[in-house]
């Protein structure tokens, strides 16, 4: 995922959009656990069957962990405004790509992500 996509909502931003406030709060939790597992991922692992690889293990699968549940949060608070919606517009453009680089995109996929195109889009003009 691009890290422009994700970087944290200067204060400013959030300022400026007070019924959005808790999606920018959210955003800047989910971007802090994001960063913390791929930090985490480009770090050597330990040895396998050692107590070192299992402490390795267990931090980072409770990284990701926090990742999805702070994904989960960010789900769940709706975009009041037209920065929010574009906000949840660029993890969606970020995210989805990725998560279904395996699997065929089905038309109900490929409409969602014309629609965060044409919100992110939006922003820019």
């Amino acid at each position: 995922m691009a890290a422009p996509l994700l970087a944290v909502t200067p204060a400013a931003a959030i300022a400026q959009q007070p019924d959005d406030a808790p999606l920018f709060a959210s955003h800047q939790r989910f971007h802090a656990a994001y960063s913390a597992v791929r930090t985490m991922s480009k770090q050597p692992e330990p040895v396998c069957n050692t107590p070192e690889a299992d402490a390795y293990e267990a931090r980072f699968d409770a990284l990701v962990l926090e990742e999805c549940e702070r994904l989960e949060e960010l789900a769940a608070i709706p975009a009041l405004t037209p920065q929010g919606q574009r906000l949840k517009a660029k993890i969606i453009l970020a995210l989805l790509p990725e998560h279904l680089r395996y699997s065929e995109m089905d038309g109900e996929t490929q409409l969602i992500l014309s629609l965060a195109r044409d919100l992110v889009r939006e922003s820019a003009a």
